[in-house]
């Protein structure tokens, strides 16, 4: 049997518009940022989302941000805990009734000197952005495998270079971007991994994390500089790529990095 011959029915065999129409999408930390962006993008594609936060609370907001209905579902709890990774995914795929996307978004940003980053900020960083990534993602493979689904990562430029002042953040996002590779290869054909690499996106997070002497607009513009499109990303430019991964037009993209950051690692 031929390559073209063994694919997966799914496949379009032309070019189409990104729809996922009934298709059943899990966002990690999808309460803010990228990963709200994220959800909300593939709700207007037609898929039913399940929404994770942290917090029942920040999850219920974030529903309602959304506009509610029987397309979202409320997935709260926290990724860096195995046990509750394991229930909030097994929760998310019962209400969906499968999973056909997950989209590894949560994270924290840490900025820090190695001489200041002790180990609990190290551990910290590593069990949101790297442990509770690969939790999520064990928990989901029957899922997955059944649906011959897909995973989007979410990484960092940072993850493509290294950076002054965030030692702990930019090994968890490399780390982060070699864990997709090996994922890519260990579950094809039946799963393809993929991630985004975002330089700074104006979110909350980066407000808090760039803000200079507690002036969040004047961090925000010194980190401009960096980009040689002259401003920073959305939200909503991070969400277009992770639809695009996650979409049939990608199906023979596997095991990817994907900069979206303006240029600045072009010359690295």
């Amino acid at each position: 049997m031929s390559g073209v011959e063994s694919l997966p029915a799914r496949w379009p065999g032309k070019i189409m518009v990104m729809e996922f129409a009934e298709r059943r999408v899990l966002v990690t930390g999808a309460t803010r940022g990228i990963g709200h962006a994220a959800a909300k993008a593939f709700l207007a594609s037609g898929a039913r989302v399940a929404v994770n936060g942290r917090t029942e609370g920040s999850v219920a907001r974030a529903v309602d941000s959304l506009g509610g209905g029987d397309h979202l579902v409320s997935a709260p709890g926290d990724i860096s805990s195995a046990d509750v990774c394991d229930t909030m995914v097994s929760d998310a795929v019962g209400e969906l009734g499968g999973l056909d996307v997950l989209v590894n978004n949560a994270g924290v940003y840490f900025r820090g000197s190695m001489a200041d980053t002790d180990e609990t900020s190290w551990d910290y960083v590593f069990d949101a952005n790297v442990k509770g990534l690969f939790l999520c993602s064990r928990a989901a493979l029957p899922a997955l495998r059944s649906s011959q689904g897909n995973i989007v990562n979410v990484a960092s430029e940072a993850g493509l270079a290294g950076y002054a002042d965030s030692t702990a953040y930019c090994a968890s996002k490399g780390a982060v971007v070699n864990l997709t590779r090996s994922m890519a290869i260990e579950l094809a054909p039946q799963i393809r991994v993929n991630c985004v690499c975002p330089g700074v996106i104006v979110t909350d997070l980066a407000r808090a994390g760039f803000a200079i002497d507690g002036d969040e607009a004047a961090g925000l513009r010194q980190q401009e500089s960096n980009y040689p499109v002259g401003r920073l990303g959305t939200p909503e430019e991070v969400a277009k790529a992770i639809i695009y991964l996650a979409s049939d037009d990608a199906g023979f993209v596997n095991g990817i990095a994907l900069p979206i950051e303006g240029g600045a690692t072009a010359g690295g």
